[in-house]
């Protein structure tokens, strides 16, 4: 009945459910449906000698003795097929919009390629690019636009231009709200542009890593200077004006041991709201450890939340998918079933998000009027590695994103990847706080 240990202690029920360990006490998993139901070290030495009352209230919850007649895998597919879940985009549904490559800082870890001389968005570009998006999302309630770089405040003048038409474009195609975003390092901020930033209700995102101690190791001036008492300050700024501001946080080997104590230094800037990165392969692998990632992240939420912030993560995928019992392996598909793209200079868009260097995702605005099934390119390959294919976690991860194996140059899931994610589930599992 329970039989062979695998990914963190858990040990096979039925050879299709797992029991994880918690204390002396247990819970029982199903990785295909993602229920889950918490078993007492009494249960679990029933459940052990098969005692026939024990597995009458565990079919009541839906585990049932009798073999699975497909496997994991087939079993994942099926329900996500079931679920209408394809993973192939219909419409861009937001954009990353890379206005410029130019950048006042130089971050170790980068994935973008910065101050290349490459030339900058034009006005004429916005105006095509924005659109396209409007066009694909008349009538619906909401489209998303997030300013990228290099730094976009450099050209914050395309920024507002592009704004204002943005609004011009919802009124023209009944789109009922535009929410803009801003991923910045927060150096360059001046009155005017926080002004903006109020009146057009945005969400600043400001990236810094921890402490001026720890910020310094892998993010600087071009210069190789600091920066961090000017960009303390004008988050200090922003929080007075009533700006929604957050920290866009990336763990490092560095920090990633004390990200707790980095959360705790954010928060004391007055921020509230904290987005872990998922680690970008730059180097054609993750950079950090991830067993000492999902423990640390797991901590950092519990933290977030008994302060009152959000703290949110690759770890939310998770628990999005325990509380809804819906696969999560399509993370490219947005929430309103559309793609978030890059909107690049020269009227091009990336169908990756994060990747733009890899020019078989790159196309024409006037490529993908005429053939909408290239956003399709996105869609990533499913469960795609034997690795994948018993993994506890596969219904929630998925395996590797188009983003992850264009960036690493490899189908196959990153090892540290795998980590992240079968500790994160362990780690979700015995945690009853639930969605933030």
């Amino acid at each position: 009945m329970i039989a062979d240990v695998v990914k963190n202690n858990a040990e096979k029920i039925w050879n299709k459910y797992l029991l994880y360990p918690e204390g002396g006490d247990g819970i029982i998993f199903d990785p295909v449906s993602l229920k889950s139901a918490s078993l007492t070290a009494a249960e679990i030495a029933r459940l052990r000698e098969g005692e026939p009352g024990l597995i009458a209230e565990l079919a009541e919850c839906g585990f049932h003795p009798q073999p699975r007649e497909e496997t994991q895998e087939e079993a994942i597919r099926s329900r996500v097929r079931a679920l209408g879940m394809t993973g192939l985009p219909q419409r861009i549904s937001g954009y990353r919009i890379v206005i410029t490559d130019t950048c006042n800082m130089k971050c170790t870890y980068c994935f973008v390629d910065t101050n290349t001389g490459a030339d900058d968005m034009t006005e004429d570009d916005l105006r095509a690019g924005l659109e396209y998006l409007f066009e694909q999302n008349e009538g619906r309630d909401e489209v998303t636009i997030q300013w990228f770089g290099g730094e976009p405040t450099v050209r914050f003048d395309l920024m507002r231009y592009g704004d204002e038409y943005a609004r011009e474009l919802a009124l023209r195609y009944r789109v009922g709200r535009v929410q803009s975003t801003l991923v910045t390092n927060g150096v360059l901020l001046k009155d005017e542009m926080i002004d903006h930033f109020k009146q057009y209700q945005y969400g600043v995102g400001v990236s810094f890593d921890g402490t001026p101690e720890d910020n310094v190791i892998e993010r600087f001036l071009l210069n190789g200077k600091p920066a961090d008492p000017r960009i303390h300050r004008n988050i200090q700024r922003l929080v007075e004006a009533g700006v929604y501001v957050g920290c866009n946080l990336t763990p490092t080997p560095t920090n990633v041991t004390k990200l707790p104590e980095t959360v705790d230094f954010v928060l004391s800037l007055g921020i509230n709201f904290i987005y872990v990165n998922t680690p970008i392969p730059i180097s054609g692998q993750w950079h950090v450890d991830g067993l000492a990632l999902s423990e640390a992240v797991f901590r950092c939420r519990l933290l977030a939340l008994s302060r009152g912030a959000m703290l949110f993560s690759a770890l939310d995928r998770v628990y999005q998918g325990l509380d809804t019992r819906i696969p999560r392996v399509y993370e490219h598909i947005q929430r309103d079933g559309g793609l978030n793209a890059a909107l690049l200079p020269g009227q091009r868009v990336s169908v990756l998000d994060l990747n733009w260097r890899d020019q078989q995702f790159v196309f024409s605005i006037d490529d993908l009027r005429a053939d909408p099934r290239l956003l399709q390119t996105a869609a990533k390959n499913l469960l795609p590695a034997p690795e994948c294919r018993q993994c506890p976690a596969a219904a929630i991860c998925g395996g590797p994103s188009r983003n992850d194996v264009s960036l690493r140059k490899d189908p196959h899931p990153d090892p540290q990847m795998c980590d992240f994610f079968h500790n994160g589930l362990r780690r979700a599992l015995g945690d009853q706080t639930g969605l933030q």
